[in-house]
């Protein structure tokens, strides 16, 4: 059986390699469809459910002037939640290698981002089918922030420095340091612009990052 990928993503390089890899991915057949836009996404999934979907970030959020499109992701991603999605960071510049769920079905990564590590992603979950709660190295939950790293990562991504947050949330700037710490081991990122690019992505798809 011939499983079904769908690339949305204007970048002929960036086609090309997820051919490439789809194609040399020993065991899994996988047909791969290039895409043109979120709507012609949304129509060729309902046609044909597919197994993976590469997404470029610019494709749906607002700053590509496609205010919809926000909505039309997120359905699709709720319609097929066996289908796994691949949302790269629009950003090619940012320093990171990383990949991060948000949720089961939803990962986010850069496009510096190893081939085999996305090799071994999409083995596990074509042979799972989910991601598991464990502390594996491709086996664990979305990511998930408390109540006061929320607040914390608010104030931080419009600029406030740490005083600032100390003062709003009264609490000690050891505290808020320990806090930024738990962030970066959280998203895996090292520096403030690649948080800040994980945090609009799953923002714009109202993933459930935060907890109640």
């Amino acid at each position: 059986m011939t499983m079904t990928a769908y690339i949305l993503d204007l970048c002929n390089y960036t086609r090309y390699a997820i051919k490439e890899l789809l194609d040399n991915n020993v065991g899994i057949k996988l047909k791969s469809i290039n895409s043109e836009s979120i709507t012609e996404l949304c129509h060729r999934s309902a046609l044909t459910p597919p197994t993976l979907v590469f997404i470029n970030q610019s494709s749906f959020c607002p700053s590509a002037g496609e205010n919809k499109g926000n909505e039309l992701i997120k359905t699709l991603i709720n319609k097929h939640p066996r289908t796994l999605f691949f949302i790269f960071i629009a950003n090619d510049n940012i320093n990171f290698h990383e990949f991060v769920p948000i949720k089961n079905n939803v990962i986010i990564a850069s496009k510096l981002i190893e081939i085999s590590k996305i090799e071994t992603i999409i083995r596990y979950f074509i042979e799972v089918r989910k991601w598991r709660v464990d502390n594996t190295l491709f086996g664990f939950s979305p990511i998930r922030f408390s109540k006061t790293e929320a607040e914390i990562i608010s104030m931080w991504m419009s600029g406030d420095e740490t005083n600032d947050i100390c003062r709003a949330l009264r609490i000690k700037e050891k505290t808020v340091s320990s806090h930024k710490i738990n962030i970066k081991r959280k998203t895996r990122a090292t520096n403030k612009q690649a948080i800040y690019h994980l945090i609009t992505i799953a923002d714009s798809l109202k993933a459930d990052i935060y907890a109640n």
